[in-house]
């Protein structure tokens, strides 16, 4: 790894800035006691959709228009979904951090078309104790009585805290354009 690539210049230091304070602002509304549950679901998954597009731009050669175009909506990144599968396969992100982004990703959605729902839901409580990223990360252990929803918003906090230095990891291994021959 050469230093340069250490060093922020252009659009990335407008995004670094703004991360970290949607990161900041993301922390005081998702980790409030006093949450509604649709908002921590639907909050979660989007600012881990946000954390992944920051790992891709990280990746990708900086300053092309073809690569904001992959972002807009109904392209190839377009949609949450899409990233996750893209950075997996880029070698951007693990596969039990893949799997987990799935399952936050369903339960987003889930709770954003079903106004009925909540984490006492049976999918919503499987797709929770599905999470494993915390497990490995954190602690297997998860304490009596702790609920879906504090399993959600711990399993989303560790995947936030991992997915948080895979974007200078990516940044690290920034692609260029390739020049014509």
């Amino acid at each position: 790894m050469e230093f340069k690539n250490s060093i922020l210049t252009g659009k990335a230091v407008n995004r670094y800035f703004d991360y970290n304070k949607a990161l900041s602002e993301f922390s005081q509304l998702f980790n409030e006691t006093d949450t509604n549950e649709r908002s921590v679901a639907i909050l979660g998954g989007t600012f881990l959709e946000m954390t992944l597009e920051h790992i891709l731009y990280s990746f990708f050669p900086e300053n092309e228009a073809e690569v904001d175009k992959l972002f807009d909506f109904n392209q190839a990144l377009g949609n949450f979904s899409n990233k996750i599968q893209m950075a997996y396969c880029l070698g951007l992100i693990e596969k039990t951090v893949k799997e987990d982004l799935n399952l936050v990703r369903k339960i987003r959605n889930k709770f954003a078309h079903n106004l009925f729902v909540n984490f006492n839901d049976n999918q919503i409580e499987s797709w929770c104790r599905g999470l494993k990223w915390h497990k490995i990360s954190y602690t297997e252990y998860i304490p009596e009585g702790a609920t879906n929803l504090i399993i959600f918003q711990v399993g989303v906090n560790q995947l936030i805290s991992n997915l948080h230095g895979h974007i200078s990891i990516a940044r690290s291994n920034k692609r260029s354009i390739l020049s014509n021959f």
